[in-house]
């Protein structure tokens, strides 16, 4: 089964958004959505196809600090739909994103974060040369506007 990885376009979208519904639920998110953010490039975003059907796709974005030298980029997203899993599939998208990441954008680290009970997801990680850290994730959801104007000062 050859596969093929490639920068999505957005007449993509209508894929891509059946993937993201696969992997992530019903968001919300709709296929204009999905087109208009392929327009305006706000990550990279790799489509991985499989027997002529899409299979796949990672996201990644590149942040900039004054802190570091070099950018540094983030994979803030991957799937394998379940039929073109243990195929490649992931490394391959993985290894596109690499070079992508350091011939256009001069990263030379990539941080990523999965589920900790996500076994298949850090196997395929680890087999693409990613090791884990001893880190703590943390989160804060903020109040939305009207949240905040009826809270108490």
């Amino acid at each position: 089964m050859p596969i093929r990885i490639r920068t999505a376009l957005p007449e993509d979208a209508a894929a891509l958004c059946a993937l993201n519904a696969a992997f992530n639920g019903d968001t919300g998110v709709t296929e204009s959505d999905v087109r208009q953010s392929l327009l305006t490039r706000t990550e990279i975003v790799l489509i991985a196809e499989a027997d002529g059907e899409p299979a796949g796709f990672c996201c990644a974005q590149v942040h900039h600090s004054f802190c570091y030298p070099a950018p540094v980029a983030e994979v803030t997203e991957m799937y394998v739909a379940p039929a073109h899993r243990r195929k490649g599939c992931a490394g391959a998208m993985l290894a596109h994103l690499e070079r992508i990441l350091r011939d256009k954008y001069n990263v030379d680290e990539i941080h990523l974060l999965t589920g900790a009970r996500n076994l298949a997801a850090q196997g395929a990680y680890r087999k693409a040369g990613y090791s884990s850290r001893n880190e703590q994730y943390m989160k804060k959801a903020l109040p939305s506007d009207a949240d905040s104007a009826n809270s108490p000062a």
